[in-house]
């Protein structure tokens, strides 16, 4: 996943926090039909990836002398 990740540009703690404030996430409505379900689980995974991609790009990693 990392190569994939590196493939990214980088990305703005800003959009993804507007994207979350946007599709947040939330448990289905008793009127929503199943197609909308979905189509609202695939929007939060894209919230989630991009906070996952954005914490994977902001992390440093220290390893120690050998």
């Amino acid at each position: 996943m990392s190569d994939r990740i590196r493939k990214l540009p980088d990305l703005s703690r800003d959009l993804i926090d507007v994207l979350d404030a946007r599709f947040p996430l939330r448990l289905p409505d008793i009127n929503d039909s199943e197609r909308e379900i979905w189509l609202k689980v695939g929007q939060r995974k894209v919230i989630e990836f991009l906070k996952d991609t954005y914490d994977e790009q902001h992390t440093t990693l220290i390893s120690p002398k050998v």
